[in-house]
């Protein structure tokens, strides 16, 4: 599969049993479809340029709800990312996708505090 996403061709596509239930593949595309602990951005002279640590995505829809996405990489690394409806039904699951974004929270510099506007 990978092998042939490389070459162009369209990720697999598949219809669960059930209505509302579905699975689609999307490119990820930075900042704009890229989870925000995996954007990486370098500012070169024409400005920001914006990174994705994952190649792509496939979304997972159950009774016409979002389920999981599953980031992906080529080299097959990937990690999903579960709604908390997921989360409820599945009562455990594979928490790296949580505890990179509470890492990626984590370095953000604190907001700044309200300015007295002298009213």
């Amino acid at each position: 599969m990978l092998r042939d996403l490389a070459r162009g061709k369209p990720f697999p596509v598949c219809g669960m049993a059930g209505a509302g239930n579905s699975a689609n593949h999307a490119w990820a595309s930075a900042p704009s479809y890229c989870a925000p602990q995996y954007t990486r951005v370098f500012y070169g002279e024409g400005g920001p340029i914006y990174t994705c640590d994952y190649a792509g995505a496939v979304s997972v829809t159950v009774n016409g709800a979002p389920f999981a996405r599953t980031w992906w990489t080529m080299a097959g690394d990937t990690v999903t990312e579960f709604s908390p409806a997921a989360k409820a039904q599945l009562g455990t699951w594979d928490t790296r996708f949580d505890d990179d974004y509470a890492a990626w929270l984590a370095t953000l510099p604190p907001p700044a505090p309200p300015t007295d506007s002298g009213y």
